[in-house]
């Protein structure tokens, strides 16, 4: 028996997606076979562990069974899950490009109010759709609970930073600072930001694990066109000036984070995002602030060239999916935060409970956990992804004065450009932590690593004015496969501890160069040490 489950978020009149874990009683699934009812409805190879039903009846129970098949096409005895789900009932459409808002489809002209108001008088349960063909143009938009943004042409974003603020205030009396600037987070501190182009929820300060927005859907067919560099960089020099932390500002680019992402969450459950193309935004693409039940899928990520343009970033939230996804990105593709020293250690709100699966990821830096970490990581399971063309393939790292944790990290059946744990020396803004950063029980588990030179690196934290280390520990890498692509790769261990080495092959075009069966390094001291593969 293994897990086998429904995300509620995904739940419409007409559709709704499972997952489930890969079995780890057999070893040899070949693939899996869904059942809705009596009726078959799809086969699917080993490494898909989701699917979405469609075509389902509104306000209508089903019953799905998920069976484990050989290479014969045989189910395995015993081995079977089931789950049930029960759709929405028919709910109402608004056509924005319709009567009563008559939204100029061309984008010739901004429809930031008209569409607020479409949104705002939407009755419970309902959709606002963009219809196919249609551009609108607009500033910042504000989703409310238990409704739907259907996307199916294109949301384009206005290239004017004052279409970003609150266009009322009184409205939103609290949250926004006296130019129309909501309380944000970037880089792991509080500060006020530029509107993303959607927003859900706000920050409450006085009760950040309060939530302020649920239910709400972002999905289509269509694209989301978030204004790019050129929108940033006007936030940037408008806000240049009034920079209400300069402090904080490690990189010496006053205003570059008060920019607004592309979508944000803050303080919001079961958000679900799926079906579009998500391009251009003018710094973060999706921004997941102190929020719960995340599920993001069927996305396309492009910000190629986009100063700081990461992909996708929760921060301070728990209870994230994100799969059967393709990213090119200007930065990080994933970016899993909870927030910088000592902000991050006070507020102490750690991001947990992530599971990444089935992500193509064709350029851009990567899967990064950190740096901003200080409220801790934990419990993240990575699949099925490949990543390629990236700088750091997967990033586990700190800066030595942030404090906080990562742990619990498992990776598995995956290709990547390389592995890293390590200490990083940039973005240090802030009082000191007063403990160095933790990073412990790693496991990787049949992937496959290609590059050359220094493909695997774990290196722990260490303090050189009081001596304290703390080191890296209980690392597991078991059936690593890495191609290198010249002459030598190899990996580098500093302040480590119990570091299990198992079947680690080095192939170079697929002639089997070296292997390490078993290793147990039970401690590295303070001097490098280079294992050559």
């Amino acid at each position: 028996m293994f897990h086998f489950h429904v995300l509620p978020a995904t739940i419409s009149e007409n559709q709704a997606t499972v997952v489930w874990e890969k079995p780890t009683a057999i070893f040899n699934v070949a693939a899996y076979q869904i059942q809705l009812d009596n009726d078959c409805i799809a086969v699917l190879p080993a490494n898909k562990t989701h699917f979405t039903v469609q075509h389902l009846h509104a306000n209508t129970t089903y019953r799905l069974t998920l069976y484990c098949l050989s290479d014969e096409g045989e189910r395995f005895d015993h081995d079977e899950a089931t789950c049930s789900l029960t759709t929405m009932s028919p709910t109402e459409w608004i056509d924005v490009t319709r009567a009563p808002y008559l939204i100029d489809p061309t984008g010739a002209t901004i429809a930031t109010h008209l569409l607020q108001q479409a949104i705002d008088e939407c009755s419970l349960g309902g959709t606002v759709l963009i219809p196919k063909e249609a551009n609108i143009l607009s500033g910042a938009i504000q989703l409310k609970s238990h409704m739907t943004l259907q996307i199916d042409g294109c949301l384009t974003a206005s290239q004017n930073p004052d279409d970003f603020r609150f266009f009322d205030q009184k409205m939103y009396d609290g949250i926004c600072n006296e130019d129309g600037l909501p309380l944000s987070r970037y880089e792991g501190w509080e500060l006020y930001c530029y509107r993303s182009l959607i927003n859900i929820g706000y920050i409450d300060p006085s009760d950040r694990q309060r939530i302020v927005c649920n239910n709400v859907r972002i999905c289509g067919t269509g694209t989301i066109n978030g204004g790019g560099n050129q929108l940033g960089m006007a936030m940037r020099e408008i806000y240049a000036n009034k920079e209400k932390f300069p402090q904080y500002v490690s990189d010496q680019q006053a205003g570059r984070r008060a920019r607004g992402r592309l979508i944000s969450t803050m303080q919001a459950k079961n958000i679900h995002m799926t079906g579009l193309k998500l391009i251009n935004p003018p710094s973060w693409t999706i921004h997941m602030i102190y929020s719960d039940t995340i599920v993001s899928h069927g996305l396309t990520i492009l910000s190629k060239g986009i100063d700081n343009g990461d992909g996708w970033d929760p921060d301070s939230s728990r209870n994230l999916w994100l799969f059967d996804t393709e990213f090119d990105t200007g930065d990080d593709c994933v970016a899993i935060k909870s927030g910088k020293n000592p902000e991050g250690n006070i507020i102490h709100l750690p991001t947990k409970g992530v599971h990444i699966f089935d992500l193509n990821i064709r350029g851009g830096h990567g899967i990064a956990i950190g740096s901003e970490q200080s409220g801790g990581v934990e419990d993240v399971y990575i699949s099925d992804c490949v990543i390629k063309n990236t700088f750091y393939g997967i990033e586990l790292k700190a800066q030595n004065e942030r404090g906080g944790y990562i742990k619990n990290i498992h990776i598995r059946d995956c290709s990547i450009d390389r592995f890293m744990a390590h200490p990083v020396t940039y973005n240090a803004d802030g009082q000191p932590a007063h403990d160095l950063p933790v990073i412990s029980d790693i496991f990787l588990t049949n992937v496959t690593i290609t590059g050359d030179g220094r493909v695997i690196e774990l290196i722990g934290f260490s303090n050189k004015t009081n001596h304290d280390v703390n080191p890296v520990e209980n690392v597991h890498l078991d059936m690593i496969n890495v191609i290198a692509t010249k002459e030598t790769a190899d990996m580098l261990l500093t302040y480590c501890r119990k570091i299990h080495l198992r079947k680690i092959n080095v192939l170079k075009e697929e002639t089997l160069i070296t292997s390490i069966e078993k290793q147990d390094i039970e401690s590295v001291a303070s001097e490098p040490m280079s294992i050559y593969l």
